[in-house]
């Protein structure tokens, strides 16, 4: 069971991955200074790309 702590903290997290991630749809790319989350980051953008064409009109 999480804490109210690592509750806030997860929230937090995934609300900046969000933001970030629809921010990259629109074609706005920031420059990301965390090397630690490139993996997961690397993940999410190909499946950004993949929802973009599966999407796509």
């Amino acid at each position: 069971m999480l804490t109210e702590a690592q509750k806030k903290s997860r929230y937090k997290s995934m609300q900046a991955r969000n933001y970030t991630a629809s921010l990259q749809l629109e074609g706005i790319h920031l420059a990301s200074n965390n090397d630690k989350t490139r993996s997961s980051e690397d993940t999410e953008s190909k499946q950004i790309a993949d929802l973009k064409l599966r999407y796509a009109r």
